[in-house]
Parts: structure tokens; C-alpha cells; sequence
């Protein structure tokens, strides 16, 4: 659904689970300007609210409530499952590195956001993430970049990545990156398309906008796969 702020914190501040206060409190932290945040980067990658979405970690919707009608979220935590589900969103409870499989339909894009560096096993999951794609469907990733600051150090991520080995990380889950940028959600448009190649290198996080290709390249029957590694 297409809705514009005052549209927006109308729906979610009556439908919300929680009492008009509370329900205020999520919309300001988490659904106000999203959209006019992330415009940069929908103009960039080509994105349009008429694609049909996997938002991969949707939390209360924030990102899945700007899409077409059969998009889907998949969140781990079930209280914001039940926000998204109370907002008119179709969301599911799941862990998305066992819980893939639960889902039998094909979408034109994958968003996948401050997600992938919480992951055990990042190439399974990028592999398995094909199937849920259309021919030709995009993948879209946000990670927070390595740093020579030590930015991207937390407790709760297993990796950290830069750009070039990300983009090799994708080519070898099958594939094609074909945009990417150093979008700061919370700098001005003026800013992010100046000094976006240098954050692509030196920012605080990196987005990547990858095409789904025929296969992946490797060839498996040369690499000894554990056995929790299905086709």
C-alpha cells in the first residue's frame, strides 16, 4: 500500500496492538520517513511499490507496508509479527536460516536489510533465497561495513564484510550485482550522491541490488557439503 505520512501514522496509531501512546511510539521510531530515508536508494536500485516482496527481519512492517498486495514478512520475534498482522500486513514468525522452506511462492524482490551479518551460514541462506525469487528477481542487501573504526564490531554479529567481498559472496550464491551505494537513511539526497562512492569504501554501511542468475557458479560435486546442505 502507497500511503503518505499522516495517512500512515493514522493507520498504524488506530490499528496497532497497543494503546494510542504506545502505538505512537513504534511509528515514530520506526515508520516516520522511512520512506522519504530509503527514497534514494528505491530511485537507484529501480525499486516500486508495485513489486511483490520477502521482506527478510520485517519487524513491525516499517519497510513491507510500502509494497504491493502478496508480499510477505518473515520475522523472528512474534510480537511484531502480530503489530504487521493488526496493520492489514500478511507476516510470518520464523527463523529465516531454518524456516525458508515454510514458504512456497515466488516474489519480484528480496529485501533483506541489517540482516545478513546476524547469520550463521550466509551463503545458505543468499542460496536458498533463489528459489523464492522470480527469473530475474532482485535481491536487495544493507550490512554495516567494515571499518577501520570498528564500526561494524557487535556481540551479535558472527561477520563483517567490505564491499568487494560481498559482491564475491553473492556471485558465488548465483547472483549478478547491479547497483550499490553507500546510502546514509538518515543524511539528505544531496549528501548520499555526493560522497557515495567514498562511503561505499569508508562508510558506515554498504546496499547491494543483485539479479538472480540461471545457477550458481560453484560446482558442488568438487566441495564436501554437510549433510544440513540441501539442494
Amino acid at each position: 500500500m502507497k500511503l503518505n505520512n499522516e495517512e500512515l501514522e493514522k493507520l498504524v496509531v488506530a490499528k496497532g496492538l497497543y494503546d494510542d501512546a504506545g502505538n505512537k511510539r513504534i511509528y515514530d521510531k520506526f515508520f516516520a520517513n522511512r520512506l522519504k530515508e530509503e527514497e534514494y536508494i528505491y530511485r537507484k536500485f529501480k525499486i516500486n511499490d508495485g513489486m511483490k516482496i520477502l521482506d527478510i527481519g520485517c519487524s513491525y512492517g516499517q519497510d513491507l507496508i510500502n509494497f504491493a498486495q502478496g508480499s510477505l514478512g518473515l520475522e523472528v520475534e512474534p510480537h511484531k509479527v502480530d503489530f504487521a498482522r493488526a496493520l492489514g500486513l500478511e507476516a510470518i514468525a520464523g527463523n529465516a536460516e531454518q524456516d525458508l522452506a515454510k514458504i512456497n511462492r515466488q516474489f519480484d524482490m528480496i529485501w533483506c536489510t541489517d540482516f545478513l551479518v546476524h547469520m550463521v551460514s550466509p551463503y545458505k541462506f543468499l542460496y536458498d533465497c533463489r528459489r523464492l525469487l522470480i527469473p530475474g528477481g532482485k535481491l536487495i542487501i544493507q550490512i554495516p561495513l567494515m571499518s577501520v573504526f570498528n564500526k561494524h564490531r557487535s556481540n551479535c554479529h558472527f561477520y563483517a564484510f567490505n564491499k568487494k567481498s560481498l559482491e564475491y559472496l553473492l556471485e558465488m550464491a548465483g547472483y549478478r550485482v547491479i547497483k550499490s551505494s553507500g546510502l546514509i537513511r538518515k543524511r539528505s539526497k544531496w549528501f548520499n550522491f555526493i560522497f557515495e562512492p567514498v562511503l561505499q569504501i569508508w562508510g558506515g554501511n554498504i546496499w547491494l541490488a543483485a539479479e538472480k542468475e540461471e545457477k550458481a557458479p560453484l560446482e558442488f560435486n568438487k566441495i564436501h557439503l554437510p549433510d544440513w546442505f540441501k539442494f
